[in-house]
């Protein structure tokens, strides 16, 4: 009698165990990410044809940069100073495509400028005394010809001084993060003026997103004061060359920035090439061995460029963990691809906010995947490749 008492209290304890265990909440599902940090696309990455001995730097703003190769310490770049003394021209007095901005009387003192310059072959932009003459066609005096008295003229006009507009040069230099370059004046003449190649291929993408700016680097001559003269760059115009700049001085060696544009997959691209110091036995060689040397490495760039797929419909970057069935899969809703190269690397992250409760239909979108690089940002939602079901009653008794 005994016995059967106790056992039937031992029943009614497994029983009232049995409820309290189907009853009790089930733990929620948790999500573990399989997604590393950053990586590359697929692919072995280009081998670039690099100058030799000197420092260079190719890239595409917004997709990728290359870094810097080449000796890394700021050398002298020549009249690629003007690069800066053109947007600060702009940045104080904006034009449009089709204006052509303030006109300045030509002074005396500026043709005495002009005669000073020319003594000493330096590259000028033909003025007259009494001459009206626009912000816009000192701006193409100062780009094409490359004319150091059109650059100091839009100095003294824009900063009232050389001083003050080179201290501004400066101050500007700093707030657009080109932390190693440094400016002795608008003109570019002086060995103090120095930079990098990272830094003067920032610059050049900066100026570039300027429509007047991409208008007057373009441009393979220029009629002024019934005189033509002509662009230090002798590939504009050809071979899909569209810009930049040149420089060149004993001091500086052969200093050029170029650009060419490339459609891929709808969207226009802008490849810079920046090279400084180039040597040769003259300055005109100096100059012809960077455009060269530039030019290689846009060819090469541009032939590794394109989309590439980095995410794959289906691939999986996660689970759902439940302790009663196997891990869910996550998997992407679809593919995604960038602009870019192979090597090139770009960062992922997964973002997820599962559903409250403890069941889930397949396809169910759980959270997203952002893949990031340059300016480049695809969200791709990520799903469930199967469904999550509810505990079973005997895993809910074996917890």
């Amino acid at each position: 009698m005994r016995t059967s008492y106790i056992v039937s209290i031992v029943v009614a304890l497994l029983v009232i165990l049995g409820i309290v265990q189907v009853v009790r909440p089930v733990a929620p599902p948790t999500v573990s990410a399989s997604v590393p940090a950053s990586t590359q696309i697929a692919g072995t990455g280009p081998a670039l044809p690099w100058p030799q001995g000197v420092q260079a730097d190719v890239g595409i703003p917004g997709v990728g940069i290359w870094p810097q190769h080449g000796p890394s310490q700021a050398e002298p770049i020549g009249s690629l100073a003007k690069m800066m003394t053109a947007y600060l021209v702009l940045k104080a007095h904006p034009l449009s495509q089709f204006q052509n901005g303030p006109t300045l009387t030509v002074t005396p003192a500026d043709v005495q400028l002009l005669q000073q310059d020319a003594s000493s072959h330096q590259s000028v932009l033909p003025v007259a005394a009494g001459e009206k003459i626009s912000e816009r066609t000192l701006l193409e005096g100062l780009l094409v010809p490359s004319g150091n008295n059109a650059a100091t003229m839009l100095a003294q006009w824009v900063g009232g001084s050389v001083a003050k507009f080179t201290a501004e040069m400066n101050a500007e230099a700093k707030t657009l993060g080109l932390n190693n370059t440094h400016f002795n004046g608008p003109v570019g003449l002086s060995a103090a003026t120095v930079s990098t190649a990272a830094d003067q291929l920032k610059l050049a993408s900066i100026i570039m997103e300027n429509p007047v700016v991409r208008q007057i680097v373009a441009m393979p001559q220029l009629t002024t004061d019934g005189q033509l003269v002509y662009n230090y760059n002798y590939l504009i115009g050809h071979q899909g060359i569209t810009g930049v700049k040149t420089g060149s001085t004993t001091q500086s060696g052969g200093c050029v920035v170029l650009s060419t544009d490339k459609t891929v997959g709808g969207h226009t691209l802008t490849i810079y090439a920046s090279v400084l110091g180039q040597p040769a036995t003259s300055p005109q060689g100096q100059v012809w061995a960077a455009l060269d040397a530039a030019n290689a490495l846009l060819k090469a760039t541009d032939k590794v460029v394109g989309e590439h797929t980095v995410v794959t419909q289906g691939e999986v970057f996660g689970h759902i963990d439940a302790g009663w069935q196997s891990p869910v899969p996550l998997v992407a809703a679809k593919s995604a691809a960038l602009l870019g190269w192979p090597g090139m690397s770009y960062t992922l992250h997964l973002t997820t906010h599962v559903p409250q409760g403890n069941t889930m239909a397949a396809g169910t979108v759980v959270g997203a995947l952002t893949v990031h690089a340059g300016s480049q940002t695809v969200t791709v939602p990520v799903k469930t490749a199967e469904s999550l079901k509810a505990p079973t009653y005997a895993y809910r008794l074996k917890r």
